[in-house]
């Protein structure tokens, strides 16, 4: 199995949902064969994008990421494929709630890239979950107020898990999301940059109505609309994040 990945946010609302699925279509044009998805929020948002919502809304329990949760059955088991070749989804349900101290195996997947979904509330037990699990986090954020509010929950968050229970994981970095060209978001994206310099993804992901287009329509916007500005801008996001963990691996090593 390939790299697993994690997108925290202690926000809602700031597009993380929308970068797991687009991400992952970068990834597959980029050369990866299959993609796996896991839904741990409880809305399913990234669920229903993806299979639909009446087949999520009557989902049993027992066929989505609580029973991996619950130690019931491996991910390998739950899988299900999307519309979209080489993409696969662990889905959530309506009712979802992961126990703490659940451990998520992924035995039995088969994958070159996870890329984990969590709910946004850095104190829910399915964040530090898809944390002990995962090799790198990354947190998309607003370049607001409330989004600079934000950074301390993530970043202590970060360094409980990172300390307690998984040592290897990697802090890729901030992303900013749906970027306005308003004078707020210059000036959150100006301090955000002056107070984490490097830790802040050079790529920003602006607001653009084909976002929320390709994700009603349940497919990444590389997919959607390949030739758009949008998806030249995921597909830029996905190499700075190869990137940078090349770079993090490259710092260990030496």
């Amino acid at each position: 199995m390939g790299l697993v990945l994690s997108l925290v946010a202690r926000k809602g609302g700031v597009g993380k949902t929308s970068t797991a699925l687009n991400l992952a279509g970068a990834a597959l044009q980029g050369g990866a064969q299959r993609v796996l998805l896991i839904d741990l929020d409880s809305q399913a948002s990234l669920s229903k994008a993806c299979l639909g919502s009446q087949q999520v809304e009557t989902m049993r329990p027992d066929c989505s990421v609580q029973s991996v949760a619950e130690r019931r059955r491996p991910a390998g088991d739950l899988i299900r494929e999307t519309q979209i070749p080489g993409l696969l989804i662990l889905p959530a349900h309506s009712d979802l709630a992961i126990p703490s101290g659940a451990a998520l195996d992924l035995a039995g997947v088969d994958a070159d890239l996870v890329i984990c979904d969590t709910p946004p509330d850095t104190k829910n037990p399915a964040v530090r979950f898809a944390l002990i699990a995962s090799h790198a986090v990354a947190s998309p954020m607003l370049p607001e107020a409330l989004g600079l509010q934000s950074v301390s929950g993530v970043q202590s968050l970060l360094l409980s898990a990172g300390l307690m229970d998984n040592p290897a994981l990697t802090f890729a970095g901030w992303i900013m999301t749906m970027r306005q060209r308003i004078a707020l978001h210059e000036l959150c994206e100006t301090t955000m940059r002056r107070l984490h310099g490097d830790q802040v993804f050079s790529t920003v992901i602006p607001s653009a109505a084909a976002f929320k287009e390709a994700i009603a329509a349940g497919k990444p916007i590389t997919h959607y609309s390949p030739k758009s500005a949008g998806a030249k801008v995921i597909r830029e996001v996905w190499q700075e994040l190869l990137n940078r963990l090349q770079a993090a691996t490259e710092r260990a090593a030496a």
